[in-house]
């Protein structure tokens, strides 16, 4: 399992982009909208090895802005969620395909740091 980005949620996805640009150097590289009243932009430092990803979701703008959450990337999405439920782990969104055909969960630390796991 490798970690592959830091997701920041936020309630200005304009603003977040500005601010990660001009003020602390990241290059804005693309955004998705994943749903309806979901966008992801997604930024890399200048040497391109951290992945920052902003999260805006209006049905959830009230909830935990400026929230953060980890990416891994995993080999298996079945295997890392065995491995996780054996762990006592919990898991807020069960596996699910999304676009492209990647597969995704959500977890969560014990300090409720949401942990998404991605098989891409």
């Amino acid at each position: 399992m490798n970690m592959k980005s830091v997701v920041i949620r936020t309630t200005d996805i304009q603003k977040s982009i500005t601010f990660y640009e001009k003020v602390l150097g990241f290059t804005f590289d693309s955004m998705i909208s994943a749903a309806p009243g979901k966008q992801i932009a997604f930024l890399s430092d200048g040497a391109g090895s951290a992945k920052l990803e902003l999260l805006y979701n209006e049905r959830n703008k009230d909830i935990c802005p400026g929230g953060v959450s980890l990416t891994f990337v995993v080999d298996q999405i079945a295997s890392a969620e065995k491995h996780l439920v054996a762990n006592g782990v919990r898991i807020i969104s069960a596996p699910k395909t999304i676009k492209d055909g990647k597969k995704i969960m959500t977890a969560v630390d014990p300090n409720g740091v949401e942990l998404d796991f991605i098989e891409e």
